[in-house]
């Protein structure tokens, strides 16, 4: 039977690791439609610093058994993200004429200029992203790389879960991803991932990362109007430090605080572009089992497992 009228369901579940959180989503697909199965949010023992990686990978992975458990959740395929702080990303620019192992050649030099540790030691990958904007002689690259140990952590966490690792993905791509599923990719979009201690700001374009920043401010040290009033001035910086990329369009809220009544119309008003609550679930299906105003609600928090569990079908 053509591939493109197969009835055959494929489920993958994305799994989001933060310091004191474990967000997960799993989707399935059929044809060209995504169906949102199950969801859930669930804390982890606080750990000394902000790094989860300095957990047991056992530990992380009881959490997921249970839930995986509870939620009745299918999938065994997974897609996990190694966190923004944990990565090295450059975005190299190289002649257009390169391929095959000549590039990956030049990719390797110019990893050791940029590696601050051995590249024996290292997962490096690169992915070429087309014709420079500035230069169409040029093309350009994004080099990624971070310790190995890193990547065999969060393999580790998911093989003592049952689960088999399908990617390991970048954070900020799978936030790419999971906006890319919630509005048409036209003009430039900033991302504001709300945490409690730091806030990542990303401004993507046409499902391309073009920056990533942490902010220094979060949503669990302050009183709501102080946080509010915070929020607003590191946003503002960060958009105007962004000079490279094109200028923000729109503005889309991640993380527990985005969802908070009145938030988005407030930095609306106050940056004078359009913000809304992210809700990668939009255009997708949903399971009759999910409640929609819960899910409404939860949908921020998810932006990141939503994108990584949309990665395992590429």
């Amino acid at each position: 039977m053509p591939e493109f009228l197969t009835t055959r369901r494929h489920h993958c579940v994305g799994i989001d690791i933060s310091a004191n959180a474990v967000n997960i989503v799993e989707l399935s697909r059929l044809n060209t439609t995504f169906t949102l199965h199950g969801y859930a949010i669930e804390p982890l023992p606080t750990q000394p610093a902000d790094d989860q990686t300095r957990a047991h990978p056992k530990s992380v992975a009881q959490v997921l058994l249970r839930v995986l458990k509870e939620q009745a959740m299918l999938a065994r395929d997974a897609v996990v993200a190694v966190a923004d702080g944990q990565l090295i990303c450059k975005n190299l620019e190289l002649d257009a004429g390169l391929a095959g192992t000549e590039l990956e050649l030049h990719v390797r030099l110019e990893a050791e200029q940029h590696v601050p540790y051995a590249l024996e030691s290292a997962a490096l990958d690169f992915e070429v992203q087309g014709c420079s904007p500035l230069n169409p002689q040029l093309m350009s690259v994004l080099l990624v790389a971070c310790p190995m140990e890193t990547v065999d952590w969060y393999q580790a966490v998911l093989s003592h879960a049952g689960l088999k690792a399908k990617v390991v993905e970048v954070q900020s791509h799978a936030r790419a991803r999971g906006i890319d599923a919630m509005v048409p990719a036209s003009g430039a979009v900033a991302v504001v991932d709300f945490a409690a201690h730091t806030t990542r700001l990303s401004i993507l374009h046409q499902g391309r990362v073009l920056d990533s920043r942490e902010l220094l401010f979060g949503d669990g040290l302050q009183h709501q109007d102080t946080f509010k009033t915070t929020a607003v001035q590191h946003i503002r910086r960060g958009l105007e430090q962004s000079v490279a990329s094109p200028r923000a369009e729109s503005i889309i809220l991640a993380g527990a605080v985005a969802a908070q009544a009145g938030l988005s119309e407030w930095l609306e008003a106050q940056l004078g572009i359009p913000t809304q609550p992210a809700n990668p679930f939009i255009h997708m299906d949903i399971s009759p089992s999910l409640v929609p105003q819960a899910l409404c609600s939860h949908a921020p928090m998810l932006l990141t497992a939503c994108g990584l569990a949309l990665r395992g079908f590429d």
